[in-house]
């Protein structure tokens, strides 16, 4: 009974990380599908979960999404986080300078999780939203996180890569060769960069935040329209790197201790 118990309660977590994908509605069958989970026990968990609030179900559409007891827990999640608090005051610095975008991301298995966001001002934002996801392969802030952690972990990604990655975009590298180069300059440089890979247009630069032991623990990331990133460039990534010291300084990060 409580292996049954442990498992049931595994299965609703796999239903639930579905919902991290940005904008996602789900129908049973599609659930199914994705989970390779006998449709009589999604039905119940999904049943269940909307009981509870944890999902909500479109009648016309008879598609699920996030319910409000979900989307409730994930906010306070996020607002207690104090990474969050800790950057918050560098990333709106940086927003004022650069006059961009900026968001603060952290690795989750293959995909970023956006943990705050300071939006610009200036016409042309990129669509991220807090609490959303994205692969990390097509973003910068992924590929430097991914370029920061330990050779066995990026090798596990490689290999997941190669067999799941797939194009958000024209522009997006899905061949874990060509991630390997990008991650072997962004160890060079201290930064990474995506080129209309997450969206069409829309470039980014990011930076990894160290705690003190030198572990690569988030990222800030500036995003904004190709030619605007391109004609400040140079000042995007002194900026950037400015930011990602100070934050890393509060976490108690020096080159002596790292």
């Amino acid at each position: 009974m409580q292996k049954e118990q442990v498992a049931s309660i595994l299965r609703a977590m796999q239903i639930l990380e579905c919902f991290t994908v940005p904008d996602r509605e789900w129908t049973l069958k599609a659930l199914t599908e994705q989970l390779s989970l006998p449709s009589t026990t999604v039905y119940r968990q999904v049943t269940t979960l909307a009981e509870q609030q944890y999902l909500t179900q479109d009648p016309v559409r008879k598609t699920y999404r996030p319910g409000p007891r979900l989307v409730r827990l994930a906010s306070a999640i996020v607002g207690q986080n104090d990474l969050r608090r800790i950057a918050r005051p560098e990333l709106e610095r940086l927003s004022a300078v650069v006059r961009e975008t900026i968001n603060l991301s952290t690795l989750m298995e293959h995909d970023i999780f956006y943990l705050d966001k300071v939006e610009t001002h200036r016409s042309i934002a990129c669509n991220t939203r807090v609490g959303g996801s994205a692969p990390a392969y097509a973003t910068a802030a992924g590929k430097v996180l991914l370029a920061s952690a330990e050779e066995a972990a990026r090798s596990r990604y490689l290999i997941w890569m190669a067999r799941n990655a797939r194009a958000v975009t024209p522009r997006t590298v899905t061949d874990p060769i060509a991630l390997r180069r990008q991650l072997s300059e962004a160890v060079q440089t201290g930064y990474a960069l995506d080129e209309g890979e997450i969206e069409d247009g829309l470039s980014c630069i990011a930076a990894p935040i160290l705690d003190m032991n030198g572990r690569a623990v988030a990222a800030v990331s500036i995003s904004g329209p190709d030619f605007r990133m391109r004609e400040e460039k140079e000042l995007m990534i002194q900026e950037l790197l400015r930011a990602t010291t100070a934050i890393s300084r509060c976490l108690g990060y020096s080159q002596q201790s790292a």
